[in-house]
């Protein structure tokens, strides 16, 4: 059983959070500022838009929007990631699924605000960045190339990434049901996110793992990445395929038998890579939180309540971190970084502040607390469970 005044709790916490880290202008930092990301990523930001919604602040979800439109580049996309006055910093390439949750996050806000003003508004920008996405949907598997998305690990992001591909049909599949495009645009939005829901079922389900890969790479890194990974999960949190679909349940079942961590719990991203794990390999909230949801929506209560639970519990003072991992695995990740000569100012604030929470002397490293990310997922899944659940 959840515990619903602690429940109660952190989720007027995360609601308090989302709103210390809008600025005036809208922008939604990752991380408060002198934690360390004190940046906007349309990532995060379009998923603290989402909980905004979800939590009723509409008008904090349209300020959001309002900042990230002017911000679009030239071609339609979104930058990587933006400082405070909404100018790109960014570091890496473009990703695909920020401007993909971008457009997944206008979407909701036109459908739940019914503002038809906004939706003729922002209608240019909006079908520009879809047009975007379809560019790069590839014509012989119709699944589209992104040279990195939500891990933003190359080696295992670049290609036909599964998290991407989700949210790209996910948010085309949206925009097709919006009312501001002629009919032959919302069409052609339609037919490409179709495209590329048959270019996942196509080429991304494996039965052999009974799991959706997380990757196809190409060219002269052709390859396919078969580990297990919670963002496949995308593919129903998304509404691409439905959760009682028999390959989601099966992927669902692959991820906690793979990914749940033994000593401390909680789900974590990946399987344990030596040399890729920023504040050593562990269990993150926000894909807990995600999982959780599938078992809410097919009705699995005690397991929803479990992995609520597990988040309630490593909260601090209703504060949710990253990621939390074992001293022992935080200190190889301080080693092999700083040896590597990596430790740059960003990596060596998590490390301060993970050696300065009080955690660390009974053996876990709390990496970047409090992250707005799982703050937004614990809002939209609380909302779930009351609404599946009751209150």
């Amino acid at each position: 059983m959840i515990n619903k005044k602690k429940a109660e709790s952190l989720y007027k916490k995360s609601i308090s959070i989302l709103k210390k880290v809008q600025l005036e202008n809208g922008g939604c930092l990752a991380t408060p500022k002198g934690e360390r990301y004190p940046y906007v990523y349309p990532r995060d930001h379009a998923i603290i838009l989402l909980a905004f919604l979800s939590a009723g602040k509409v008008k904090e979800a349209r300020k959001g929007l309002e900042f990230i439109f002017k911000s679009q580049l030239d071609n339609g996309a979104f930058p990587q990631r933006l400082d405070t006055e909404g100018k790109d910093a960014s570091y890496k390439p473009i990703q695909l699924d920020g401007t993909a949750l971008v457009l997944y996050a206008f979407a909701r806000y036109c459908k739940e605000s019914k503002s038809k003003s906004f939706q003729s508004k922002y209608w240019a920008k909006a079908s520009k960045a879809a047009e975007y996405i379809i560019k790069w949907v590839q014509e012989d598997k119709g699944l589209a190339f992104t040279p990195n998305s939500i891990h933003e690990f190359p080696p295992a992001e670049e290609g036909l990434e599964i998290w991407a591909n989700a949210a790209s049909s996910a948010a085309l599949m949206e925009l097709s049901e919006l009312e501001n495009g002629s009919d032959k645009e919302m069409e052609r939005f339609k037919e490409e996110a179709n495209r590329i829901k048959k270019g996942i079922v196509t080429y991304m389900w494996n039965p052999r793992i009974k799991g959706f890969i997380k990757n196809i790479r190409l060219k002269e890194s052709s390859s396919v990445l078969t580990d297990p990974d919670a963002s496949t999960y995308g593919v129903a949190d998304f509404g691409v395929l439905s959760d009682d679909d028999k390959r989601i349940k099966q992927d669902v079942k692959r991820i906690e038998k793979n990914l749940w961590h033994k000593k401390l719990g909680g789900l974590c991203r990946y399987p344990k890579h030596e040399g890729r794990n920023n504040g050593g390999w562990g269990p993150w909230p926000h894909f807990t939180l995600m999982v959780a949801r599938h078992f809410i929506r097919t009705g699995q209560k005690k397991k929803a309540d479990d992995y609520i639970n597990w988040v309630i519990k490593i909260g601090q003072n209703n504060l949710l971190p990253e990621h939390i991992a074992t001293v022992n695995e935080f200190e190889e990740y301080v080693t092999d970084y700083g040896r590597a000569g990596l430790l740059r100012p960003d990596r060596k604030i998590l490390i301060e502040n993970a050696r300065k929470n009080k955690a660390f002397k009974k053996g876990v490293a709390y990496i970047t607390t409090p992250l707005a990310w799982p703050h937004a997922e614990f809002i939209r899944t609380w909302n779930l469970y009351k609404s599946v659940f009751g209150k």
